[in-house]
C-alpha cells in the first residue's frame, strides 16, 4: 500500500516538473525540457518574411500528423510549440560553443522529418469515378416500329386490316369510333 502511493507520489512529481507546452510536440514522442542531453526547440519567431515561410514549414511538418485542436492551437498562439533534436538530422542541426557547454539549434530551413509517426492505414486518394450517362438499348433501335407520323396515315392502317373487317369504323378528325 505504502509502496503504491510512493510510486504515484513519485510519478505526480516527474510529471508536474515538466511545464506544459516544454514537450516536444510531436506525437508519440516523449522528449521534454528535462530530458537529458537531447535539445528542444521552439518553432522560429517571425522575424521577417523567411522566417514566417520557416515557421509555418515547421508547424505544417508537424500539423500533418496532428489534429490542431483548441489545446495545440493555444499553445501555437502563445508561441509555445516545441520539437526535440530526434527529428532533425544531422546535417541539419549546427554545434556552437558558449561559455559553459556546447549547444546546439536547427539550421535556417530545417524541419522536422525525422521519427515522424506513421499513418496506421496508408490510404491512397480514391480515382473519380465517371459520371453516369444514359445507355440506350440497342435492341429496341433493332426492332423496326410501326410509328405513324400522322393521323391520317393511322386511319388508311386501320381500314386495311383484315381483322376488322366486319367492324363499323368510324373515321372522325382526332380519333376513331
Amino acid at each position: 500500500m505504502i509502496k503504491s502511493v510512493i510510486n504515484r507520489l513519485k510519478i505526480y512529481q516527474s510529471t508536474s516538473l515538466t511545464m506544459p507546452g516544454d514537450n516536444c510536440s510531436v506525437v508519440g514522442c516523449g522528449t521534454c525540457r528535462n530530458s537529458k542531453g537531447i535539445s528542444i526547440w521552439k518553432l522560429p519567431a517571425p522575424r521577417n518574411d523567411e522566417y514566417e515561410k520557416w515557421r509555418l514549414d515547421w508547424l505544417n511538418e508537424l500539423t500533418k500528423y496532428r489534429e490542431v485542436d483548441k489545446h495545440f492551437q493555444k499553445l501555437i498562439d502563445n508561441d509555445r510549440v516545441y520539437t526535440c533534436e530526434k527529428h532533425f538530422g544531422p546535417e541539419h542541426i549546427e554545434h556552437f560553443q558558449s561559455e559553459k557547454m556546447t549547444k546546439k539549434k536547427p539550421k535556417f530551413g530545417a524541419l522536422p522529418t525525422l521519427n515522424m509517426p506513421r499513418k496506421s492505414v496508408n490510404t491512397t486518394k480514391t480515382v473519380p469515378r465517371q459520371p453516369r450517362s444514359i445507355v440506350k438499348d440497342h435492341e429496341e433501335d433493332s426492332k423496326k416500329r410501326n410509328v405513324y407520323n400522322h393521323f391520317s396515315e393511322l386511319c388508311k392502317r386501320v381500314q386495311s386490316l383484315k381483322t376488322l373487317a366486319k367492324w363499323k369504323l368510324n373515321v372522325l378528325e382526332d380519333r376513331l369510333d
